[in-house]
């Protein structure tokens, strides 16, 4: 029987199927995610994950043991690729060019590409696998997303007409590029790699990062380039004022950032976070671990029971990068935590706008589009209509909740912000709102130490689970709820805690983008310098930084974590701009690296207080 249901989409760096008998096709997840990292394989640059051109690229290499000279996008290929060259011996074979419409019928082993138009502003490149009578058969990336399970993605109408061969598909064609080697080529022999010239391998350059200032001092006055009608935009300009610029300085400061830092801090993004969730899988599984996070053993089963059930149930984490212009290095992952998430995806280009900053894009480019399809996602996955946001009351917080509360807005989901929870009432053993809405998902600003803390206190108090009809109920029976989804799930309660960066030390000893990090101080870490911080904490509280030796305080921070365990990570020298410690708030959004701001501060621990400044990629 016919059916009319839509392929499911295969997510992001999954296999969609495989070309040519041993060419991987990845899934991009959809049309406009652009992944901001590089692939290599055996040291030559591929292309971005998971293009169409990266494909085309590595199809090349693989079976024919060629690459082609680097091409701005796929529609560019038809008219500035003249050769291909062979990695082994530098041996260029020129490429025979057929328009769409040719004489010369289309050969297998040649590359399809498409015009640019309005579904494809850069074009498309496939590869042909095979010609039979009446259609071609072609494998590609980042066109459609489903699985295909033959050695070819789609089939495509090739006919004849005037005895020329049209190949027609929805979107435009140039036509086709063939190689002309003669059947000289063959694929690559990944035992003898040795043979590949070291002209086709490249480094990863660290990138640059620069502090500017915009010189135009008729900016200053300018006082309307937020939307008041907006409730998260007037809640800024109240915390804030209307300004331009910031009240710690009398410049419009900025940062610049080039391409292959931008690049390094995605692919850097990606990578980690996949390290610290293969940490958080070893630290649920070995009692022994978990234990030096301090978490009471009552809630380690449904810190089990939602790593497992859960996992994918996950909206926003932050890392904290610092970058000395050559390495880059983690301080921790913020895993449970949205802070500055509205800055860094709105405020900072509308700031540019504003000052007609001349830019690519900036830094949290993908972070607002992302926000939106990964809620509509979820909802649809979790089949929930209404999300409640809880938290507490506190400026930051309020921020960050109206700006997600516009979020969900844009991704046609209703949403209740509920400060504290004086909106809630127990009915008939249900979680309701004060309009009858029954809370089945939660995104939350609170800390799940608060939680606990609120759980054990009502458990000695002999408060818990009464569930009186027209009560409110306690925070910790609202997020501990067995009927109740939460975002953050509580499993991140394991890669937001600090304990996790010995476990990933003791895992990834000496990784490029971790720093030593201990439980002790090691005479390794008196000899370089180190930092004392709480296993438990939030906005760089109760943080103490030592120099080599541990002779003298550098700088460190009161809070209200003095009694938390401790541990000890190597200290990383930063660079000063102008006077100010940059740091690299890298987010990642449902598992995928999305954007990233700058925190500044004249301090060399920046916290809740240091300013987001706006940053802007130099993207060539």
């Amino acid at each position: 029987m016919l059916t009319s249901e839509k392929p499911a989409s295969i997510p992001f760096n999954k296999v969609q199927g495989i070309a040519s008998s041993n060419v991987h096709a990845y899934s991009n997840g959809d049309d406009d995610f652009f992944s901001v990292e590089r692939h290599y394989l055996h040291g030559i640059f591929m292309g971005f994950k998971w293009q169409c051109v990266e494909f085309a690229r590595r199809w090349l290499l693989m079976r024919k043991s060629c690459i082609f000279p680097p091409v701005p996008h796929a529609a560019d290929m038809w008219k500035d690729l003249k050769y291909v060259e062979r990695v082994t011996d530098g041996k260029r074979f020129p490429l025979k060019l057929y328009p769409n419409g040719s004489p010369h019928m289309p050969k297998h082993d040649s590359l399809l590409i498409y015009a640019r138009n309005a579904e494809l502003p850069f074009g498309h490149v496939a590869v042909i696998c095979d010609v039979v009578p009446g259609f071609i058969r072609i494998a590609e990336q980042n066109y459609i997303y489903h699985s295909w399970s033959d050695d070819f993605s789609r089939e495509i109408s090739l006919v004849i007409n005037d005895d020329c061969y049209f190949i027609k598909d929805d979107d435009e064609l140039c036509g086709w590029i063939e190689i002309d080697d003669n059947d000289e080529l063959e694929p690559l022999d990944e035992n003898k790699l040795h043979l590949i010239l070291d002209q086709y391998r490249e480094t990863k350059p660290p990138g640059t990062l620069k502090r500017c200032s915009v010189t135009d001092k008729s900016f200053h006055s300018i006082n309307n380039w937020l939307n008041e009608e907006d409730p998260a935009e007037k809640y800024f300009i109240k915390l804030y004022g209307p300004d331009l610029i910031r009240a710690d300085t009398d410049t419009l400061p900025y940062y610049e950032v080039d391409q292959n830092l931008t690049l390094s801090i995605g692919s850097t993004s990606n990578e980690l976070h996949q390290m610290f969730m293969d940490a958080t899988n070893h630290v649920v599984k070995n009692d022994d671990v978990l234990k030096q996070f301090c978490i009471p053993e009552v809630f380690w089963p449904k810190i089990r029971e939602s790593w497992a059930h859960d996992r994918d149930l996950t909206m926003t984490g932050r890392f904290d990068f610092a970058f000395d212009g050559q390495q880059l290095k983690t301080f921790e992952y913020n895993a449970d935590s949205a802070s500055a998430l509205f800055e860094m995806a709105i405020i900072q280009e509308k700031w540019a706008q504003a000052v007609k900053l001349d830019h690519s894009f900036m830094s949290g480019f993908q972070l607002h589009r992302l926000l939106i399809k990964s809620w509509q996602k979820m909802c649809s996955h979790l089949n929930v209509k209404y999300v409640h946001l809880l938290i507490d009351n506190d400026q930051d917080e309020i921020l960050t909740a109206l700006y997600m509360q516009y979020v969900l807005k844009e991704a046609n989901i209703e949403s209740k912000l509920c400060i504290l929870f004086d909106n809630l009432y127990w009915k008939d053993s249900k979680i309701i709102d004060d309009e009858g809405n029954d809370v089945k998902l939660i995104w939350k600003t609170w800390m799940w130490e608060t939680i606990f803390s609120d759980y054990l206190k009502a458990e000695k108090d002999g408060n818990l689970n009464k569930k009186i009809n027209d009560e409110h109920p306690r925070l910790c029976e609202v997020l501990l709820n067995d009927d109740i989804k939460v975002i953050e799930p509580l499993w991140k309660v394991i890669p937001s805690n600090k304990a996790i960066l010995p476990v990933l030390w003791s895992m990834f000893p000496d990784h490029p983008h971790l720093l030593t990090s201990e439980w002790t101080v090691t005479d390794e870490l008196k000899g370089a310098g180190y930092v004392k911080k709480p296993i438990v904490g939030r906005c760089g509280h109760n943080v103490t930084l030592y120099d080599v030796h541990g002779d003298s305080v550098l700088d460190e921070t009161q809070g209200q974590f003095v009694d938390r365990d401790l541990i000890y990570q190597k200290l990383f020298q930063l660079p000063k701009y102008d006077g100010y410690y940059a740091i690299i708030g890298s987010w990642i959004i449902h598992g995928l690296f999305a954007g990233f701001g700058i925190r500044e501060d004249k301090r060399l621990i920046t916290d809740a207080e240091s300013p987001v400044t706006a940053c802007c990629i130099a993207w060539k």
